[in-house]
């Protein structure tokens, strides 16, 4: 099953990274294997040092932060054992790389957990912090699949903003369509390919 939460990783300089990522994991969470594409920096991070913390979190905002390359709200403690803590995570799982296939563009990093610990109680998701989650994806994808189905998806999924969602959730949601608007508006091409 995937599971989906926030990733942190360490850059050469000492500062935290953070992505959003979707493990492969086994029901005891016990086996997990990321999969970064190799063009991205948590690859290239993750090749530089193997250690990494997978956090579930259920607040969708620095999620869609992180999608989008947006500032990120959240607080960082580094862990003694190496790693970066989000303080604001429900649960962490401190993760060390121990095998790499690299025979696709999305790379599978085979990890084991070395520690792991619970922040606060994990409160779940309603069906607005799962819209969130789809319409983040799609905004990533927006240079490939065009705006017009963006935007079909995101109202599609407007209802359960409509009915489910709480202050977090809405802004989240904003968020995005405020990251497409300026997308289109930046470059003029991804209006023109959705049309």
């Amino acid at each position: 099953m995937i599971i989906e939460g926030l990733l942190t990783t360490e850059t050469p300089d000492g500062r935290v990274h953070v992505a959003p990522m979707g493990p492969v994991v086994n029901v005891d969470l016990t086996q997990w294997i990321l999969r970064p594409f190799q063009t991205s920096t948590t690859f290239q991070l993750l090749r530089r040092s193997s250690v990494a913390v997978f956090h579930v979190i259920d607040d969708v905002v620095p999620v869609v932060q992180s999608a989008l390359g947006l500032p990120i709200e959240l607080d960082f403690q580094r862990l003694t054992s190496g790693g970066w803590l989000i303080q604001q995570a429900c649960h962490w799982y401190q993760l060390e790389v121990y095998e790499w296939d690299l025979t696709s563009q999305r790379s599978q990093a085979i990890a084991r957990v070395t520690e792991h610990g619970t922040l606060r109680p994990f409160w779940g998701w309603n069906r607005a912090k799962h819209a969130v989650l789809e319409g983040a994806i799609m905004a990533t994808r927006l240079h490939l699949i065009g705006t017009e189905q963006v935007r079909e998806e995101l109202s599609r999924w407007q209802p359960m903003i409509d009915k489910t969602a709480g202050d977090r959730e809405r802004y989240a949601w904003e968020l995005i369509h405020r990251y497409i608007q300026s997308q289109i508006d930046g470059t003029g091409l991804l209006a023109e390919k959705g049309s």
